[in-house]
């Protein structure tokens, strides 16, 4: 017989190894959530009660009703089962562990094997064929109910787009909402968390419309903008200062000219009057979409906007210590992965020692015969994508401008010339982007190789831009990566950090960082 709190494979119970499995969900009675560290507490008493040992507490978030999502406690449970690690677990409710139809299978596949299964709240045998019968019925309306969920949900938005209201997330900068800024006192929680004021969120509308007004006129940049705001102590909703690229997302928003936005579309008009006048937002959008794309990187050092951070793929940037010097008397500089330029911020390489590698790469690759045999095909790939590139160029162009003078003859509304227009933007954007970025790369000087010492006085005699072209060159379409360093003992410079790695090595690189963060959040 069955106890109450048990769902087991069947058998009496021995000295077992047992996993602890919890997720944030609702309790079935009441409908609040259910802390994660409650439900643990509540399954070691069942795993004393049955006379087992605990092997690991494992948990996920609110994710179980989702098929995509990725439950890394359900995985390493599987893992451990599978591995002979565990002889079962302890869940603190059967949906807490079976959400998903395909969930419940795989655990009768391995009930079949002895795997037990306990519960602290309900009574199954995964051995037992009425209760696998029973248990198939209770997921699959789970399931069901997630489905319904779901679509109620999406029908709720809907709704609320329809009458100009959002739907949720996050305050963003000149709205009102949630402060995101605030920190809970002693015994406070998340749920005390103050709206902001008024008067914020109209600094904050006042500070997007003079933003607008700079930006639109002579000399206006996004780096001006940012420097104004933070110069006057407005931050972001999080409290963070700004940089041009973030001035520049918040001044695209469709939000600001009233637009409610939904899978890149607009769907509708937000209540109220709008932070921007129709002819403000309009003329903002279209200086957006006309400008060329990219920061130009400085030219103070020589691998700034070339290096590449060898864990998260983001271009190096330049940084002074203004404490410390250099035997010459010049203050020490340093490459780094800025995270306030969405990198890492793990990688730090002191900048003189990697300039001297930086002219020992060079020089290498360009006074080599089979480098300079790959650099002369290079470059006529590269002439050839050029072409290819100006041509659809100027048709898109040539599009846009029929589009604009329909719109001037009042043939086509604006709302019709600006959905025509979007993927026209979009493509011009991408073609320009990628025009600069194989204008910047080995296509100047000549293709043969030249003696060492040829190159060597042509870099020691050249300024910053010389030296960046000709380490450009060398590189061709490779990409010079810092390495994570050695963080253990004494700091010493380690040569080996710089590797070179082509186009799909490079995107590995960049790939697995972005699986290790997605997880990382997960």
């Amino acid at each position: 017989m069955v106890n109450k709190d048990e769902v087991s494979a069947g058998g009496e119970p021995g000295r077992l190894v047992l996993d602890s499995y919890g997720r944030l969900s609702q309790v079935p009675e009441t409908g609040e959530l259910e802390k994660i560290e409650t439900q643990h507490a509540d399954n070691r008493k069942v795993i004393g009660r049955v006379g087992g040992t605990l092997g690991l507490e494992l948990s996920d978030g609110l994710s179980a009703w989702k098929r995509g999502v990725r439950r890394k406690g359900w995985e390493t449970l599987l893992a451990r089962v599978e591995s002979g690690e565990s002889d079962g677990c302890v869940v603190w409710h059967t949906d807490r562990l079976f959400r998903q139809p395909r969930d419940l299978e795989a655990l009768i596949d391995l009930a079949e094997n002895g795997y037990k299964v306990f519960s602290a709240h309900g009574a199954r045998d995964l051995a037992d064929p009425d209760d696998r019968f029973i248990l198939r019925i209770e997921v699959a309306h789970a399931a069901r109910s997630s489905d319904d969920t779901s679509r109620r949900l999406k029908r709720r938005f809907e709704t609320f787009r329809s009458q100009g209201r959002e739907t949720g997330g996050p305050r963003r900068f000149g709205f009102p909402g949630k402060d995101l800024t605030w920190v809970p006192a002693e015994g406070e929680t998340k749920a005390d968390r103050p709206e902001v004021s008024a008067e914020l969120v109209e600094r904050e509308r006042q500070a997007l419309r003079d933003a607008a007004t700079l930006l639109l006129s002579e000399g206006g940049s996004g780096k001006k903008v940012a420097d104004q705001w933070n110069a006057a102590g407005i931050h972001s909703v999080y409290g963070l200062e700004w940089i041009p690229a973030t001035v520049v997302a918040t001044l695209k928003r469709a939000s600001l000219g009233g637009h409610l936005v939904h899978d890149g579309k607009i769907v509708g008009r937000l209540e109220g009057e709008p932070i921007l006048d129709k002819r403000t937002y309009d003329r903002l959008q279209a200086f957006f979409a006309g400008r060329k794309r990219g920061r130009v990187p400085g030219l103070s050092y020589i691998g700034t906007g070339i290096l590449r951070c060898g864990r998260c793929g983001s271009k190096l940037t330049g940084r002074k210590d203004q404490k410390r010097f250099y035997a010459d008397g010049t203050p020490r500089s340093a490459y780094i992965c800025a995270r306030h330029r969405r990198g890492c911020g793990k990688i730090f390489v002191d900048r003189a020692r990697v300039d001297a590698e930086l002219l020992a790469f060079t020089v290498a690759r360009l006074s080599d015969e089979r480098q300079a045999a790959r650099l002369a095909s290079v470059v006529e790939q590269e002439g050839e994508r050029l072409k290819a590139i100006a041509q659809e160029i100027s048709e898109v162009e040539t599009l846009q401008r029929s589009l604009s003078e329909r719109l001037g003859r009042r043939k086509i509304t604006l709302d019709a010339f600006d959905v025509a227009n979007e993927p026209l933007a979009a493509d011009l954007a991408r073609l320009n982007a990628e025009r600069e970025t194989l204008s910047a790369g080995a296509t100047a000087g000549p293709t043969e190789a030249q003696s060492s010492a040829e190159l060597e006085a042509e870099w020691l005699g050249g300024d910053v831009a010389v030296r960046r072209a000709m380490l450009t060159k060398a590189l061709g379409l490779d990409k010079l990566c810092v390495m994570p360093g050695d963080l253990s003992g004494r700091r010493v410079f380690d040569r080996t950090r710089l590797q070179v790695h082509d186009s799909e090595e490079f995107a590995n690189v960049v790939a697995i960082w972005h699986a290790q963060r997605g997880n990382d959040r997960s």
